[in-house]
């Protein structure tokens, strides 16, 4: 433990840009999967016309498949083996509807969640390292490692924030973006039948 307070001291500069190292390549891994989802999940959920919802409708399912044409695929393919149990199309719309935004979700949002959530606790990492830092100078707040203990905590705490804040907002746009597209897409397939 010694010899960890003896480097804090005598090589603040070496543990600030280890410590910003470790957390800012860990938030650029987290980053970049999580932008890749992201740009997956808006690819999925691109807007199509009504011709290609008529021409894919029949066709078998494929995972591909945008989320309009598997909203589709789904609901015609409801309609053909529920036939003759005469359930309403608004009750196979609406199971139509909750199954395909499960599976969006399962496929994007909770991933991207899964991500996102792991930004706070990186930034926590590099605050307390931080921490310690500020507490190993207390004897002379004039120190250098007081100065950069503090610049970690804070440094990191920030962009580790703002990264989880912009990931969020990307998520509830792509939530809102994706019933709208199954709601289009629900109504164009209920004009095939």
């Amino acid at each position: 433990m010694d010899f960890l307070v003896y480097m804090f001291r005598m090589y603040p500069d070496l543990i600030k840009t280890m410590i910003h190292g470790c957390v800012f390549t860990g938030i650029a891994i987290l980053f970049a999967h999580a932008t890749w989802m992201c740009f997956q999940a808006y690819r999925h959920i691109r807007a199509v016309s009504f011709d290609v919802i008529r021409a894919e409708t029949k066709k078998e399912s494929m995972t591909d498949d945008p989320l309009m044409v598997l909203t589709a695929k789904t609901y015609y393919s409801a309609h053909i083996q529920h036939q003759g149990n005469n359930y309403p199309k608004t009750f196979l719309a609406d199971a139509t509807f909750q199954l395909i935004e499960n599976v969006f979700h399962h496929k994007y949002i909770n991933r991207i969640t899964m991500i996102t959530n792991i930004l706070p606790p990186t930034g926590l990492f590099g605050t307390v390292f931080g921490m310690i830092m500020i507490f190993l100078a207390n004897e002379d707040p004039n120190s250098a490692l007081n100065t950069q203990g503090l610049g970690v905590a804070l440094f990191t705490t920030l962009i580790t924030m703002a990264t989880f804040i912009i990931f969020e907002v990307i998520k509830k746009n792509l939530i809102t973006l994706s019933e709208a597209r199954i709601d289009k897409a629900l109504g164009m397939a209920s004009r095939l039948f």
